[in-house]
């Protein structure tokens, strides 16, 4: 009996999500290939979207890499509220209509501290009963603690009971992993017909 749904935000929530947005805006603002501005930031990514390294620390780090100093409005790489993270309608309804049902919804989200304050801001996480976001665990998708972290806020519902969608396959290969069901993100009426077929079909 399913109990429980897990979200991941960019990518289900939202258009976008699929991580290259960041290193694609680098390289136009620093007019270098692609490659070029992925290299400079991949290295120093993973700690950022876990909180453990300031984002003036990731630029000094970039920067030593990069062989100059990059000007503040070059670093406006990131996704946001304004670009590309406003949810979709359907997928608020969907969350919204989960809840009225009597399902916890949860979120289950790798993020870089700035643009979870900017989310937060415009109230992007108020919909879920709980949120579990990589920049304030010190985990990120796909490791396995982040997940364990979601199931801490469930108490008394085992993980064959959860539903964790998210747009991402090597995502979803932990969660099934903890034994929870998963649904990969495609559109939101795929989305609502999956979790449809999965809620007659219990």
């Amino acid at each position: 009996m399913i109990k429980a749904f897990l979200f991941d935000y960019g990518g289900v929530m939202t258009k976008g999500g699929k991580g290259t947005e960041p290193a694609e805006r680098l390289a136009t603002n620093l007019q270098v290939p692609f490659e070029v501005a992925s290299n400079l930031l991949q290295p120093y990514l993973a700690a950022f979207v876990m909180g453990k390294v300031s984002h003036e620390s990731l630029w000094q780090n970039i920067e030593q890499a990069h062989g100059s100093p990059i000007a503040e409005e070059k670093r406006d790489i990131w996704n946001s509220w304004e670009k590309n993270l406003k949810p979709y309608v359907e997928m608020l309804a969907l969350v919204q209509q989960l809840k009225t049902d009597g399902y916890i919804v949860g979120l289950l989200s790798n993020v870089v501290p700035n643009v979870a304050q900017n989310l937060r801001q415009h109230g992007a996480y108020d919909l879920f009963d709980f949120t579990v976001l990589s920049c304030d665990v010190g985990y990120a998708k796909p490791d396995k603690e982040i997940y364990e972290t979601a199931l801490t806020h469930l108490p008394g519902i085992l993980p064959e009971e959860i539903v964790f969608t998210d747009d991402q396959e090597r995502c979803l290969v932990p969660a099934r992993a903890l034994g929870m069901q998963t649904i990969l993100a495609q559109s939101p009426t795929q989305i609502k017909e999956d979790i449809k077929s999965l809620l007659t079909n219990q």
